[in-house]
């Protein structure tokens, strides 16, 4: 791996004792891996991912190709933590990869069926990481899946996330859920709801 990209992710991950996080070492690191967009980095990053480092290095290379996919607007980029995604048993790692996928385009070419056994899984941070994984995604079994959510959860956070999801990408089939939430308790269950509701009345109104 070329070495700029290792002093990087050494920044990254260093640990300085400083008063003020915003002037970290760390924290630099990452702003400035946020603005990285030269895809030739993933096929390296992804060798050195093979290699089993350890969570904070991962973590690292994780958010390096999910920025670089965000500001290419890469597919590629997506599989590869979709891939990731299937093989990190770490739950805060595994979190992380689904929290950037929530920013990258995933048209239908490509797969997310491998996101969806943790939409339903036990681990709260995961889960909810997962729901909010499928933002910009454009296939149709995704949506049903947020809707089967929707129809079975008791958790209400659940449905915000679905909602906030769906307020993205979802379509008119979406509705009549939605549509059900607005009675909700938790007053950002409704509102999230309406959210929903407006943009996708508004995607739908722009496609006619």
């Amino acid at each position: 791996m070329r070495q700029d990209l290792v002093d990087l992710i050494q920044r990254m991950t260093a640990r300085d004792k400083v008063v003020n996080s915003d002037e970290s070492i760390s924290r630099q690191a990452y702003r400035e891996a946020e603005l990285l967009d030269d895809k030739t980095l993933v096929d390296e990053l992804d060798a050195y991912l093979d290699q089993n480092p350890e969570r904070e290095q991962r973590l690292a290379a994780y958010f390096i190709i999910g920025k670089i996919g965000t500001n290419c607007l890469s597919e590629e980029c997506a599989s590869r933590l979709i891939g990731y995604s299937s093989k990190e048993r770490d739950k805060h790692a595994l979190a992380g990869i689904l929290d950037l996928l929530a920013d990258i385009p995933k048209p239908e070419s490509v797969d997310v069926r491998p996101l969806f056994p943790l939409l339903k899984d036990k681990r709260w941070r995961v889960r909810y990481s997962a729901i909010q994984s499928l933002k910009r995604c454009q296939n149709a079994e995704a949506e049903d899946k947020l809707l089967e959510i929707l129809a079975t959860t008791s958790d209400p956070y659940d449905a915000t996330y679905c909602h906030a999801t769906l307020n993205q990408m979802g379509t008119r089939k979406a509705l009549p859920a939605l549509a059900q939430n607005l009675k909700a308790r938790k007053r950002d269950v409704k509102a999230s709801a309406q959210a929903a509701i407006e943009a996708i009345e508004a995607r739908e109104a722009n496609q006619s």
